[in-house]
């Protein structure tokens, strides 16, 4: 496989793309104006997207050996090409860190240290602690929502509702990941959940977290703050996915149907985020 290729597949080029045009519907639905600024800020989500992605590939070697063989720092089999993804790292922290004393306030800054804190200490320590480490990757990826808020001094009221849905949703698809990595998780020591307590009782809280989400998805649409064609879209792409894939874990409740489920989740969290930036376009 061509080496530049590598690191873009260690990069997860799609998922920092996303990050980026979340974090601009964000500042969309904030109705803020000022283009450059939130250039800025897209810029500075991708990056840390980035770093998170290298962070993890590095951290995740040994589980992945087993998980994920086809990852580029097992398959490439070199020590050179992993001393390069952390000078990889290092620029692109280096940067951000840049960018963001420039550019934001000092609230805006300490957001990102925090953020930044939580990703540097997800794989090693809090990955292991049942639910913690859950819960720390679902509030990395709804900062996308709370981030531009802070920068753009807006009140993150105008975005809790789109804050709750990402971190929802991001907690089922990291609890149904770790049932797909279960084994190798087991083997490297990592107490995530399903090793410790099983499958069984990780879908049962994949079912609570599911009855939660739909819940408070629909609730908005309920008070009249959303209109019907939040609710349309909601359902198609959000509600009848999500319903499908606990069908489908409960008929098939092993780590390999987790596979095919983490993926599916993905694209969920997609038809999620343009269920969200309806909210703004038919209103």
């Amino acid at each position: 496989m061509n080496p530049i290729f590598n690191y873009f597949h260690v990069i997860r080029p799609l998922n920092v793309l996303l990050s980026g045009l979340t974090s601009c519907i964000a500042s969309y639905i904030l109705n803020s104006n000022n283009y450059y600024i939130i250039f800025i800020i897209s810029l500075v989500v991708m990056i840390f997207c980035a770093c998170a992605n290298i962070l993890n590939d590095l951290f995740d070697i040994e589980t992945d050996t087993i998980n994920n063989s086809n990852r580029p720092v097992i398959s490439s089999n070199s020590t050179s090409f992993n001393y390069n993804l952390i000078y990889i790292l290092i620029l692109l922290i280096l940067f951000a860190g840049g960018l963001s004393y420039i550019y934001f306030n000092f609230s805006s800054n300490l957001f990102l240290i925090l953020i930044f804190l939580l990703i540097l200490n997800y794989t090693p320590f809090l990955k292991g602690i049942p639910l913690l480490g859950n819960i720390t990757i679902s509030l990395i990826l709804a900062s996308v929502f709370i981030f531009p808020a802070i920068v753009l001094n807006n009140n993150l009221c105008d975005l809790l509702y789109p804050i709750i849905l990402t971190f929802l949703l991001t907690f089922i698809r990291e609890i149904i990941k770790d049932i797909a990595d279960i084994e190798g998780d087991k083997q490297s020591g990592i107490n995530t959940f399903p090793v410790v307590f099983g499958i069984g009782y990780s879908q049962l809280i994949i079912l609570a977290l599911c009855v939660l989400l739909i819940v408070a998805s629909i609730y908005p649409y309920i008070i009249g703050i959303y209109n019907f064609n939040y609710l349309i879209l909601l359902v198609l792409y959000v509600q009848v996915p999500l319903v499908s894939c606990i069908f489908y874990l409960w008929e098939y409740p092993n780590s390999q149907s987790c596979v095919t489920l983490a993926i599916t989740t993905k694209y969920i969290t997609i038809g999620g985020v343009l269920t969200i930036l309806s909210t703004k376009l038919f209103t």
